[in-house]
């Protein structure tokens, strides 16, 4: 099983870095469209998180592992849904898929919080990804092994490599409980834990991280009147952001209706199960973070608070 030490997240000695600053974890950084200088090792090598690349998904009654009161990461496209439960993607981030005969990278970032699906094609050529072990803005970045070109795939771009520069189109996806998403989609499949890999998916590798207040890695950005690790649904419409941290939609009474750019937010916090649900115009972007990293990906964030604009529902 692959135990992430928060130690092994703390970036390199200058000195092993500095032998050949254009190359890190064996990728070429000359042609980086980002400060290379914040490209950094995260501790685990490349690939020492395994991705799931041969995904089997099977019905909900025969998914013993996803039982009504766990995560999963659900995308949908037309009639299909799939479901990926949370504690198997701790283990592999990233599971290269094909739904509705659409190639889609579903990832999450165990460090962030931040769970992402993409069509994985580009100019029409569809990419497969692993983990690269390389840190850029708190986030892991993965890598396609067509051309070794690393992404951030919260932005959904190429930072390095042939590709960059280069975007993903993202897809919507929801950080609910299997029962909900159930709800949602009846016809829903479930990600099987992957056969060939030893690994015991009862436990989390990062339950310390969790409660952690300590960052290991250099961010953008910080704001320390919250844990860093508290879960938050971050919204954006245009170039406005807004942050909707669970504590404050518990005090609140955990379901609010929200005025935000002129769009109607809905959202509904369980605090037993740290998830959200939500209800958005189809143009406003939806992303579930820890706190810390939604600040650093968003420095000018506002944060929801009880206020005229906001109402019971």
């Amino acid at each position: 099983m692959f135990v992430v030490c928060i130690a092994s997240l703390l970036p390199l000695a200058a000195g092993a870095e500095a032998a050949d600053p254009a190359r890190l974890n064996g990728f070429d950084l000359s042609n980086a469209v980002v400060d290379r200088a914040e490209i950094r090792p995260g501790g685990p090598t490349r690939d020492r998180i395994r991705s799931v690349d041969a995904p089997v998904f099977v019905p909900p009654q025969e998914a013993t592992w996803s039982p009504p009161r766990v995560p999963v990461i659900g995308v949908a496209l037309e009639d299909v849904a799939r479901a990926h439960p949370v504690h198997l993607l701790e283990h592999h981030q990233i599971v290269n898929d094909e739904v509705n005969g659409v190639p889609v990278v579903v990832s999450y970032d165990p460090l962030t919080g931040i769970p992402l699906a993409h069509r994985r094609s580009v100019d029409g050529r569809p990419l497969t990804f692993g983990v690269s072990g390389l840190i850029y803005n708190a986030q892991f970045l993965l890598y396609d092994r067509e051309t070794e070109s690393l992404w951030a795939l919260y932005e959904g771009q190429a930072v390095a490599g042939p590709l960059a520069g280069k975007k993903l189109e993202r897809l919507e996806v929801r950080q609910e409980l299997m029962g909900a998403w159930f709800q949602r989609h009846p016809n829903t499949t479930v990600l099987a834990r992957p056969e060939r890999m030893k690994i015991d998916y009862r436990y989390s590798p990062y339950a310390s991280y969790w409660v952690s207040e300590k960052v290991p890695f250099e961010v953008k950005a910080r704001d320390s009147r919250y844990h860093p690790k508290e879960v938050v649904l971050g919204v954006r419409v245009g170039d406005k952001s807004r942050a909707y941290l669970g504590s404050i939609l518990t005090a609140e009474g955990g379901r609010i209706v929200d005025d935000f750019e002129g769009k109607k937010i809905r959202i509904a916090y369980d605090t037993n199960s740290s998830t959200f649900q939500w209800e958005v115009p189809h143009d406003v972007s939806v992303t579930d973070a820890y706190w810390f990293a939604w600040k650093s990906l968003h420095p000018d964030t506002e944060i929801w608070h009880d206020s005229p604009k906001a109402v019971g529902d």
